[in-house]
Protein backbone atom coordinates (compact mmCIF):
# COMPACT_ATOMS: atom_id res chain seq x y z
CA UNK A 1 0.00 0.00 0.00
CA UNK A 2 1.24 3.48 -0.87
CA UNK A 3 1.25 6.09 1.91
CA UNK A 4 1.26 9.87 1.60
CA UNK A 5 3.13 12.11 4.03
CA UNK A 6 1.99 15.73 3.82
CA UNK A 7 4.49 18.35 4.91
CA UNK A 8 4.92 22.12 4.68
CA UNK A 9 8.05 24.23 4.16
CA UNK A 10 8.55 28.01 4.23
CA UNK A 11 11.38 30.13 2.90
CA UNK A 12 11.32 33.50 4.66
CA UNK A 13 13.22 36.53 3.38
CA UNK A 14 14.37 39.79 4.92
CA UNK A 15 16.11 42.19 2.54
CA UNK A 16 18.58 40.06 0.58
CA UNK A 17 18.74 37.19 3.08
CA UNK A 18 16.79 33.96 3.56
CA UNK A 19 16.18 32.29 6.92
CA UNK A 20 17.46 28.71 6.75
CA UNK A 21 17.59 25.94 9.32
CA UNK A 22 20.58 23.64 9.70
CA UNK A 23 19.03 20.44 11.02
CA UNK A 24 20.75 18.76 13.92
CA UNK A 25 22.90 15.71 13.22
CA UNK A 26 20.72 13.75 15.66
CA UNK A 27 17.46 14.36 13.74
CA UNK A 28 15.70 11.28 12.33
CA UNK A 29 14.76 12.98 9.04
CA UNK A 30 17.48 14.68 6.96
CA UNK A 31 20.14 15.04 9.68
CA UNK A 32 22.63 17.81 8.98
CA UNK A 33 20.76 19.14 5.92
CA UNK A 34 19.70 22.73 5.38
CA UNK A 35 15.99 23.51 4.98
CA UNK A 36 13.45 26.24 5.24
CA UNK A 37 11.26 26.01 8.32
CA UNK A 38 8.38 23.57 8.40
CA UNK A 39 7.30 20.06 9.20
CA UNK A 40 4.45 17.59 9.11
CA UNK A 41 0.83 18.56 8.70
CA UNK A 42 -1.45 17.46 11.54
CA UNK A 43 -4.56 15.44 10.55
CA UNK A 44 -6.87 18.43 11.08
CA UNK A 45 -4.61 20.55 8.80
CA UNK A 46 -4.62 18.27 5.74
CA UNK A 47 -7.13 20.49 3.91
CA UNK A 48 -5.46 23.74 5.01
CA UNK A 49 -1.69 23.87 4.47
CA UNK A 50 -1.66 27.56 5.49
CA UNK A 51 -2.79 26.56 8.97
CA UNK A 52 0.01 23.99 9.15
CA UNK A 53 2.76 26.35 7.98
CA UNK A 54 1.68 29.15 10.33
CA UNK A 55 1.89 26.66 13.22
CA UNK A 56 5.28 25.32 12.10
CA UNK A 57 6.76 28.81 11.63
CA UNK A 58 5.62 29.81 15.12
CA UNK A 59 6.94 26.56 16.69
CA UNK A 60 10.33 26.67 14.96
CA UNK A 61 11.05 30.42 14.92
CA UNK A 62 8.69 32.18 17.33
CA UNK A 63 7.49 34.27 14.35
CA UNK A 64 3.73 34.86 14.23
CA UNK A 65 1.77 35.12 10.99
CA UNK A 66 1.24 38.88 11.45
CA UNK A 67 4.99 39.32 10.75
CA UNK A 68 4.66 37.65 7.31
CA UNK A 69 4.42 39.82 4.18
CA UNK A 70 3.52 38.62 0.65
CA UNK A 71 3.40 35.08 1.99
CA UNK A 72 2.08 32.57 -0.53
CA UNK A 73 2.04 28.93 -1.50
CA UNK A 74 4.31 28.67 -4.57
CA UNK A 75 5.04 24.94 -5.04
CA UNK A 76 3.47 21.57 -4.32
CA UNK A 77 6.04 18.84 -4.90
CA UNK A 78 5.43 15.09 -5.01
CA UNK A 79 8.46 12.95 -4.22
CA UNK A 80 8.32 9.14 -4.02
CA UNK A 81 10.94 7.61 -1.78
CA UNK A 82 12.40 4.75 -3.88
CA UNK A 83 13.09 2.70 -0.73
CA UNK A 84 9.61 3.07 0.79
CA UNK A 85 5.97 2.86 -0.21
CA UNK A 86 5.65 6.54 0.58
CA UNK A 87 5.04 9.73 -1.36
CA UNK A 88 6.03 12.97 0.35
CA UNK A 89 3.77 15.87 -0.65
CA UNK A 90 5.54 19.12 0.23
CA UNK A 91 3.58 22.40 0.19
CA UNK A 92 6.28 25.07 -0.17
CA UNK A 93 5.67 28.71 0.72
CA UNK A 94 7.70 31.87 0.12
CA UNK A 95 7.35 35.23 1.78
CA UNK A 96 9.00 38.20 3.43
CA UNK A 97 9.32 39.13 7.08
CA UNK A 98 8.74 42.53 8.63
CA UNK A 99 11.44 41.82 11.24
CA UNK A 100 14.68 39.83 11.39
CA UNK A 101 14.05 38.53 14.91
CA UNK A 102 13.51 34.82 15.59
CA UNK A 103 13.85 32.26 18.38
CA UNK A 104 15.73 28.97 17.84
CA UNK A 105 14.02 25.64 18.46
CA UNK A 106 15.24 22.11 19.10
CA UNK A 107 14.67 21.20 15.41
CA UNK A 108 17.94 22.80 14.35
CA UNK A 109 19.83 26.09 14.27
CA UNK A 110 18.47 29.06 12.31
CA UNK A 111 20.71 31.34 10.24
CA UNK A 112 20.21 34.36 8.00
CA UNK A 113 22.00 33.46 4.75
CA UNK A 114 22.64 35.85 1.85
CA UNK A 115 20.49 34.81 -1.12
CA UNK A 116 23.51 34.47 -3.40
CA UNK A 117 25.09 31.99 -0.93
CA UNK A 118 21.96 29.96 -0.18
CA UNK A 119 22.37 27.39 -2.94
CA UNK A 120 25.89 26.52 -1.74
CA UNK A 121 24.37 24.80 1.31
CA UNK A 122 23.66 21.07 1.46
CA UNK A 123 19.91 20.65 0.90
CA UNK A 124 17.76 17.65 0.14
CA UNK A 125 17.96 17.54 -3.70
CA UNK A 126 14.28 18.40 -4.21
CA UNK A 127 14.50 21.41 -1.89
CA UNK A 128 17.57 22.70 -3.73
CA UNK A 129 15.76 22.39 -7.08
CA UNK A 130 12.74 24.29 -5.73
CA UNK A 131 14.87 27.08 -4.27
CA UNK A 132 16.89 27.41 -7.50
CA UNK A 133 13.67 27.52 -9.54
CA UNK A 134 12.22 30.22 -7.30
CA UNK A 135 15.35 32.39 -7.56
CA UNK A 136 15.17 32.17 -11.39
CA UNK A 137 11.42 32.34 -11.86
CA UNK A 138 9.23 34.22 -9.37
CA UNK A 139 5.93 33.78 -11.22
CA UNK A 140 2.66 34.40 -9.44
CA UNK A 141 1.30 30.96 -10.35
CA UNK A 142 1.57 27.88 -8.17
CA UNK A 143 3.69 25.13 -9.69
CA UNK A 144 3.17 21.43 -9.07
CA UNK A 145 6.34 19.37 -9.30
CA UNK A 146 6.91 15.66 -9.65
CA UNK A 147 10.36 14.68 -8.43
CA UNK A 148 12.31 11.95 -10.21
CA UNK A 149 15.70 10.44 -9.29
CA UNK A 150 17.16 11.07 -12.77
CA UNK A 151 17.48 14.19 -14.91
CA UNK A 152 15.57 16.49 -15.28
CA UNK A 153 14.87 15.55 -11.62
CA UNK A 154 11.62 17.54 -11.41
CA UNK A 155 8.86 18.10 -13.93
CA UNK A 156 6.87 21.33 -13.37
CA UNK A 157 3.22 21.95 -14.18
CA UNK A 158 1.17 25.11 -13.48
CA UNK A 159 -1.71 24.41 -11.11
Amino acid sequence: MLYFRNIVTAFLFYDNQVLLMKRGEDRKIAPGYWFGVGGHMEPEEINNPYSAIYREILEETGISKDKLVDFNLKYIVYNKDPDKDEVVVNHIFFGKLSSKEFVDSDEGKLFWIDKEDALTKEFHPVIKIVLANYFKNKKAEILVGVAHPEEPYTWWYPL
